[in-house]
């Protein structure tokens, strides 16, 4: 079981390795079967940790033992969702990637395979030594994607999110510092460190608290440290939209619920982290409603998304928690697929200007049927996996803070009229309808009907990932 773990991390590292014997054209292919590999080896992975009643399965490996420091990978409960749903969207934008990346593609894939083994490393790092490597590792890649491959303003966007990443990487790295040199038994070790966590002074908690939120805050983002990422997606490409909300905001809701794991005393302050995540919610709708740009518009409900899925976390009720998961595993299929969408429609167009798009259904209706779905997924309805992780999250933060904590709920009637109307407007408005400059390939064809099976997958069958949950 143990080399499980290790495939899913270091294979898409190995990869690397004959990306500099191939031409370039085939780089796309490794980095393809990169990610078929690694899904097939999750799945499994997660299927036998089913079988054994999900008892995490652990990996550890001597490093630097004098400092605690140790390789140690493990698949948790809560890993096991994230390492599904970074492996789900690998693969869909691998899936697309030639039909977006037209220039130094063995640079892209190069970095795409960074990406993607830092990412799975992240959620199942066993220390917060890897965690830390790995999610650092991460963001150096983005910002390299963006920078390199984006649009006009790609240089500005980019270094926008490199000085949001520094300063949640500089909080990040003090509060596990001081998290390590608080315990009786200094260690990076997760496992250890939750188990000596009540022996951590007040203090020191509310120290590591502080350092360890405005992190993650910032990474998942909620207000007011979310500005960097409507412009880090406008300009990125396609397929570094889809890993960036998909995968990377991800980070913040994990480490959110690691921050709750490891200090008690972050219980005490739920409450208003939990209505910083509903005022950010509906902040954020109400900005959606102001977009003229496509991406930028689903970067905002993004942000909606995820201060909904993190109010689950902040409930800390155990249907809330559970919800929280599901519904970050739920915004990374259905937010990859949106912008994957938009990313077809700006080749299709040229232009992501939503007065400019007209009749988009008359010309290549599989896009706009598909989008229908993508906001129907969002906003939670019935057979998607939207659905089940809304449901949760508002069970518990209603159990947890009465009609405060459904409050929030606000936010997605807003984004859901506000969507329908721009479904409307660009998709199947029959005046003036432009005609395409080319239609959507096969690739892109195959992973929007992959994202939006998996979607109802999970939506029809939430026990394949919310069984060990007591809810």
């Amino acid at each position: 079981m143990l080399w499980f773990l290790a495939a899913i991390v270091f294979l898409p590292f190995l990869f690397l390795i004959p990306l500099f014997f191939v031409s370039e054209k085939r780089a796309f292919a490794l980095s393809l079967a990169s990610s078929l590999v690694v899904l097939a080896v999750a799945i499994g992975a997660v299927w036998l940790a089913q079988l054994q009643g999900f008892q995490s399965l652990s990996f550890q490996q001597g490093y630097i033992q004098s400092l605690g420091i140790t390789l140690d990978l493990e698949l948790t409960r809560y890993s096991a969702i994230f390492v599904v749903m970074s492996a789900i969207v690998l693969f869909a934008s691998a899936l697309v990637a030639s039909s977006f990346i037209k220039e130094s593609q063995r640079i892209y894939n190069l970095l795409f395979l960074l990406t993607a083994g830092s990412t799975l490393g992240v959620f199942l790092a066993g220390n917060l030594f890897l965690f830390y490597l790995f999610w650092e590792i991460s963001e150096v890649a983005m910002f390299f994607i963006i920078y390199i491959f984006g649009g006009y303003d790609r240089r500005y966007a980019a270094i926008k999110f490199l000085v949001y990443s520094i300063v949640a990487s500089l909080f990040l790295l003090l509060g596990i510092m001081v998290i390590y040199s608080g315990l009786p038994a200094q260690t990076f070790n997760i496992v250890s460190v939750i188990s000596q966590s009540s022996s951590l002074p007040q203090a020191t908690q509310l120290l590591a608290l502080l350092l360890l939120s405005v992190a993650f805050l910032i990474k998942i983002p909620a207000f007011p440290f979310h500005s960097w990422l409507p412009d880090a997606h406008t300009e990125a490409p396609t397929t570094g939209s889809m890993i960036l909300a998909g995968i990377l905001l991800k980070f913040g809701g994990y480490g959110l619920l690691l921050m709750f794991l490891m200090l008690p005393l972050a219980s005490a302050y739920a409450l208003p982290l939990a209505a910083l995540f509903g005022f950010s919610a509906l902040y954020s709708a109400m900005v959606v409603i102001r977009q003229k740009h496509l991406k930028r518009m689903i970067a905002y409900t993004s942000i909606v998304d995820m201060g909904i899925a993190s109010l689950g976390i902040a409930s800390t009720s155990a249907a809330g928690v559970a919800g929280g998961l599901y519904a970050m595993l739920s915004h990374g299929i259905v937010i990859s697929l949106l912008f994957l969408i938009a990313g077809a429609v700006d080749e299709a167009y040229g232009t992501l200007l939503i007065e400019r798009l007209k009749g988009v259904a008359k010309n290549i209706p599989f896009l706009a049927y598909s989008f229908v779905f993508g906001v129907f997924a969002l906003v939670g309805i019935p057979l998607t996996s939207g659905f089940i992780g809304d449901l949760l999250v508002f069970i518990g933060a209603f159990g947890a803070y009465s009609i405060g904590g459904i409050t929030p709920l606000a936010a997605v009637l807003i984004i859901g009229a506000f969507l329908f109307l721009v479904i409307e407007r660009v998709f199947f408005s029959a005046s003036k309808a432009i005609e395409p400059r080319l239609s959507p390939g096969f690739g892109i064809k195959v992973a929007i009907a992959f994202l939006s099976a998996s979607a109802v997958l999970l939506g029809t069958a939430p026990s394949l990932l919310l069984s060990p949950f007591a809810v």
